[in-house]
């Protein structure tokens, strides 16, 4: 599934017309990272197709927020020792 969604975000590299909008390679790597993770790439793939003229930036929507990697355990152990 990465592979494919890579293939799919190629074509947003190099696009946007302002220098805060142009979209680079980290961008999306960033982006596959991230829908790995979440496990969205499909959900990804499905919108742009779905939407061919949405900005490279609209995927973004889709990644959940939160802190990656932290377990339960680390964040109740944060908590005991602020109070």
């Amino acid at each position: 599934m990465e592979k494919r969604l890579r293939e799919f975000l190629r074509r947003y590299v190099g696009q946007g017309e302002l220098k805060k909008d142009h979209v680079l390679q980290e961008h999306v790597d960033m982006l596959v990272e991230e829908a790995l993770d979440d496990h969205i790439e499909q959900e990804i793939i499905d919108y742009g197709t779905a939407h061919p003229e949405a900005p490279f930036w609209d995927f973004l929507n889709f990644i959940k927020p939160g802190l990656k990697g932290v377990t339960q355990e680390e964040l109740l152990a944060d908590d005991d020792e602020d109070g």
